[in-house]
């Protein structure tokens, strides 16, 4: 089924029940299958058939989901950006997605108006002047449905990834791929009709657009703010009736540091699907009053790969066994299948992964090499079958025949009390191969011999790095990961520790 059949499913079934909370708002099933066929018919009338990209550039607002939906209804493919990116990235994707319409609202008209892009784009608005204006077409164009006989084979979502080795991807996905995926959280998370899903990340992230894919799914209830306060959490919560939270590792972390509230208390929380929360998991469990924090491993490419099973024992270091359908495969460099605890490159063979990177054929044919998504992952296997992330493929640094993680060797040195970040990579060595780099960003005074023999007792001796770079911030992408490809080109004068 694909998603634009849940929704008319859920229709059907329950017309009057809400599937959007937001800013005070409530909108019912019916409602917005109406709301989402007027932004298809108005998006026929900007030109936009079947094939067409459609840019969202907006905020989270109802428009957003009226917006997604009537593009996946128009039979065109949604493609989503943060509309706070630099000019030059959000250029760059623009010029490769060529959208047919780029729709943007009050909050990122100014920005993305003085954008380069394509001269067949038109741009659209919600609430702001444009080429067009979406609120009228809206509300001038017809509540019937839109038949564009769409199916499995054709191209839902084009989404591009976040650029920590260069140049973004455009990751295409078809509706046969996308509209199934959301059935592993509602039997891993146990999500139900009468369950109301918070996420308060923006409507561009995955974690986000996810918990309003399955809420649909299960003729649930999706609520979201315009943008996450950790003020405002406990008081919204309380006001949408939350069950489920969709959220990051980062913002429970966040609320953990405050202080507990009544509202926190007392809170209709039962269930978290918490990404990169492993280290806090216990700790949130008990300060929330929550069955469970649910961790997961995927990729933009990949899809949803693995998940930890709703009430088991956590495995120190694993995000879980594959989700129903989802097979794993780790590989050496040769291709051989390693055996239990061995580690090599995370292959996958999913119906939810990406089927092609837009426009790249021979990078597509690469990482589809033998029907097997390569992810360009390593990670290991226990006996269970449960998926142990080690590093990425390119970040694995070759010391003098040694291999070691430059993520066993960040988690160290952030171990200490004075590193608030920190990036290990590989760089040249004319007898070694590569030698060990740690880029620092400090929280206090701290010197490299200081942190040489830290991490000296806690890690092999050709682990330790030798090279040493202090730093304000390490460069990042909008989604809060290392470039570490700009550390490389832009590696200073090192310290010797």
């Amino acid at each position: 089924m694909i998603t634009t059949e849940f929704l008319a499913k859920q229709v059907a079934a329950r017309g009057a029940h809400p599937f959007i909370r937001h800013d005070g708002r409530t909108v019912t099933y019916g409602e917005f299958d109406r709301l989402s066929n007027r932004a298809a018919h108005a998006l026929q009338q900007l030109g936009v058939v079947k094939g067409d990209r459609v840019t969202l550039g907006l905020g989270n607002s109802v428009e957003y989901l009226v917006a997604a939906f009537g593009v996946l209804k128009a039979g065109a493919i949604l493609h989503s950006i943060n509309p706070g990116l630099g000019a030059a990235e959000l250029s760059y994707i623009l010029g490769h997605a060529e959208p047919r319409v780029l729709i943007a609202d009050a909050g990122s008209i100014d920005s993305l108006r003085t954008l380069q892009r394509p001269n067949s784009t038109t741009l659209a608005a919600f609430d702001a002047a444009a080429d067009a204006s979406l609120d009228a077409m809206l509300a001038a164009s017809a509540e019937t449905p839109v038949d564009v006989g769409l199916d499995a084979r054709d191209a839902s979502t084009l989404l591009y990834t976040s650029g920590t080795t260069g140049k973004p991807k455009g990751v295409l996905f078809r509706h046969g791929s996308t509209g199934g995926a959301s059935r592993h959280f509602i039997e891993l998370l146990g999500i139900g009709a009468d369950d109301t899903i918070l996420a308060v990340t923006p409507l561009f992230h995955g974690n986000a657009w996810g918990a309003a894919t399955t809420a649909l799914a299960a003729g649930a209830t999706v609520a979201y703010p315009k943008a996450f306060k950790a003020s405002a959490f406990w008081p919204l919560v309380h006001e949408v009736q939350a069950t489920v939270l969709y959220t990051l590792g980062t913002i429970l972390a966040i609320l953990l540091q405050h202080e507990p509230t009544p509202q926190e208390r007392d809170n209709p929380l039962r269930v978290i699907l918490g990404l990169g929360s492993a280290p806090i998991r216990d700790q949130v469990i008990t300060r929330f009053g929550v069955s469970d924090v649910a961790e997961c491993f995927g990729s933009t490419d990949a899809g949803v790969v693995t998940m930890t099973p709703r009430g088991a024992a956590p495995r120190q270091g694993s995000a879980g066994p594959a989700v129903p359908g989802v097979t794993l495969r780790i590989v050496d460099d040769a291709g051989a299948v390693q055996p239990p605890r061995a580690p090599g490159e995370i292959l996958v063979d999913s119906p939810h992964r990406m089927s092609e990177y837009f426009r790249d054929p021979e990078r597509t044919a690469v990482a589809l090499a033998g029907g097997w998504f390569h992810t360009g992952d390593l990670g290991y296997l226990d006996e269970d079958g449960w998926l142990y992330f080690v590093d990425r493929k390119r970040d694995v640094i070759r010391r003098g025949g040694e291999n070691m993680s430059s993520a066993l060797i960040e988690k160290t040195l952030c171990q200490h009390p004075a590193v608030a970040e920190a990036a290990v990579i590989g760089v040249p060595d004319p007898v070694l191969g590569q030698e060990v780099k740690a880029f620092i960003v400090a929280k206090s005074p701290v010197t490299p011999d200081e942190l040489r023999a830290f991490a000296a007792e806690r890690l092999a001796k050709f682990q330790v790095p030798r090279l040493w770079e202090f730093r304000d911030s390490l460069p990042k992408t909008p989604t809060q990961r290392v470039e570490k490809y700009k550390l490389r080109e832009q590696s200073g004068k090192p310290l010797l520790g």
